[in-house]
């Protein structure tokens, strides 16, 4: 009879590295190894992070039971090669791609293709150092590699909550494939559909970024975010006779099978002149419409109304929105890591799964990374210098903060494991000032015309965006636009894109108590249940992770007032803040 509960450790040691463990297949412990190396999308073993599960959990190495690693192949050595436009600097498949998959044509969409391309990686696997690594560690169980594909189909199948579940997946590439169709149900996914690496829709994402002028991959949001400031059906037109979706093969589709600087070269002839905000209105509407095309012949092919989503491709969160929006769903569950940073999870979940029953939770949050006590943060303060108050009542305090119109940092309890900032490590603004994405971008040293997303009272959220309920459970987490309703667009326009919609996360007493009692003082104040938040961070830089992390970006300047767990600091006054005397009377009464 087992006396511990099962321990498996997940482990991703590629693009977005990082640990999870698990305990009979819930959560204890989640990080992406970027916030530690402060490496954006860091690359390679995660090191630090595993250092920091066993610091976090107490954890002993000897006790984990077993071992699960996303990813049976590689190909790329680091983001400078993954992301190069340089021919002398690209991979083998980059260079060689195009000439391979329009000479073979059709047989690149066959399973066989996907092996034999999944075989050559696997050549380049470097299991045994891993291994090495791993036992240097004083782990002693054992280390199985799982597809990496069935790994973001296990991250959102185990986690979406109904059973059975459609599970769709796509992103560049990962061993062999570049996107999947799959049906979870009784604690098992069976494998419908798969598209090749060459109609790899995020590859196209990747092509479209660097046409823009950003940096594939890093910069992906940015192209969503643009592409609402100049529709351009001549543009959606053209770019559509290169790509669509595939219905009958339930994939994305390259038409013409180019890869990389061929699909650039042929991107820029058929849309001569175009802008980048065209470009990017077109590329939208391209990757709408084609998973649109396929989740319907899916849900027509299985039955299956409830979807589950994961890859990087669904990190788009108005495609996300689009596909809760078709009649056919029923409801849609987004892993909230949903790119590679979350295969350490769905690798853990499919290695549970071998050992004991699991079936389909509900996520109640994402906070599952480290969490630093008092005296970290008073050490943090010290060396830099900088006096903390003691706060009696932080949630009056943030509240005030706001309604002075203030800009702040939040830092509290254990890290968010996923790309948004939850309300532990986030940035907060007021919701009403309409030139809020002019200046607070500028001051955060972020793209112009990018939105900001708000955090909302759950009970308020109806009021504030259309059809919510059927939006409720993707906003816990920041993974789905919802449309803004007249009242927000008066009330809010901070919060409003220029298409007419927001990213929120809805707050309650349970997930976020500092955050929602704020919000509720913030209502009392303002009558608005709502703020703007975006991450803590630097543009270019991991959210913050350390209680140093925190207190050096605030002394760069990015916000106004930093709220670090018990603790408040203040900066200089600044015209950019937008204090007024009146508001600024209650926050000394807050004091």
């Amino acid at each position: 009879m087992r006396t511990q509960p099962l321990r498996v450790l997940g482990l991703h040691d590629a693009h977005d590295s990082g640990v999870t463990l698990l305990e009979d297949g819930r959560f204890v412990y989640a990080a992406s190894e970027e916030r530690f190396s402060r490496k954006k999308f860091h690359w390679g073993f995660p090191n630090e992070s595993l250092r920091n599960l066993f610091e976090t959990t107490g954890v002993e190495p000897a006790s984990i039971d077993a071992v699960a690693i996303s990813g049976q192949s590689k190909f790329e050595v680091g983001e400078t090669m993954a992301l190069s436009f340089d021919a002398q600097k690209i991979n083998m498949w980059k260079r060689h791609g195009e000439t391979i998959a329009r000479t073979l044509g059709p047989l690149t969409d066959s399973p066989l293709f996907a092996r034999a391309v999944k075989g050559v990686g696997m050549l380049q696997r470097p299991r045994a150092a891993v291994r090495a690594t791993l036992r240097s560690y004083g782990i002693t169980a054992p280390v199985r590699f799982y597809d990496h594909h069935a790994c973001h189909a296990a991250s959102a199948y185990f986690t979406a909550g109904t059973d059975p579940v459609l599970v769709l997946t796509a992103d560049y590439s990962g061993d062999g494939v570049s996107g999947t169709v799959s049906v979870g149900r009784d604690g098992r996914l069976t494998r419908i559909a798969h598209a090749s690496v060459v109609h790899s829709s995020g590859r196209f994402w990747d092509v479209i970024t660097h046409l823009c002028g950003f940096k594939p991959t890093r910069h992906a949001g940015k192209i969503t975010g643009l592409a609402a400031y100049k529709p351009s059906p001549e543009a959606y037109a053209r770019l559509r006779m290169l790509y669509g979706g595939n219905a009958s093969a339930l994939r994305f589709e390259n038409k013409e099978r180019r890869v990389w600087l061929g699909e650039a070269k042929r991107i820029r002839d058929v849309l001569p002149g175009a802008t980048r905000e065209e470009l990017a209105y077109a590329a939208q509407k391209v990757l709408e419409e084609a998973y649109i095309d396929v989740l319907r012949a899916a849900i027509q092919r299985t039955g299956i109304r409830d979807i589950a989503l994961a890859g990087g491709t669904f990190a788009n969160v108005r495609l996300n929105q689009l596909l809760v929006e078709l009649p056919e769903v029923n409801s849609i569950h987004i892993f909230p890591h949903m790119g590679d940073g979350g295969l350490c999870t769905g690798a853990a979940f499919f290695a549970t799964a071998e050992r004991t029953p699991l079936h389909p939770f509900l996520l109640e949050h994402m906070y599952y990374g480290p969490q630093y006590d008092e005296s970290a943060i008073r050490a943090a303060a010290q060396k830099h210098g900088l006096a903390l108050e003691t706060l009696d009542n932080p949630a009056e305090r943030i509240a005030c903060e706001l309604a002075a119109k203030r800009v702040i940092g939040v830092y509290q309890g254990r890290m968010e494991y996923g790309p948004r900032a939850l309300g532990n490590r986030s940035i907060l603004a007021e919701p009403a000032d309409p030139t809020m994405m002019d200046w607070l971008n500028k001051r955060l040293a972020r793209t112009e015309f990018m939105p900001f997303a708000p955090m909302i009272l759950e009970d308020a959220a109806p009021r504030y965006f259309k059809n919510f309920s059927k939006f409720a459970y993707a906003t816990k987490f920041m993974t789905i636009c919802c449309e803004c309703t007249e009242e927000a667009k008066q009330k809010a326009p901070g919060i409003v894109h220029k298409d007419g919609t927001a990213r929120p996360q809805s707050v309650s007493e349970r997930r976020q108590p500092l955050i929602a009692d704020a919000l509720r003082r913030y209502n009392e104040l303002t009558g608005l249940p709502l703020c703007v938040n975006t991450s803590f961070n630097k543009h270019e830089e991991p959210i913050v992770c350390t209680p140093e992390d925190a207190v050096k970006e605030f002394l760069r300047g990015g916000v106004d007032t930093l709220i670090i767990g018990g603790f408040a600091a203040r900066a200089p006054v600044r015209e950019s803040s937008r204090a007024t005397h009146g508001v600024a009377e209650s926050v000394q009464a807050a004091r």
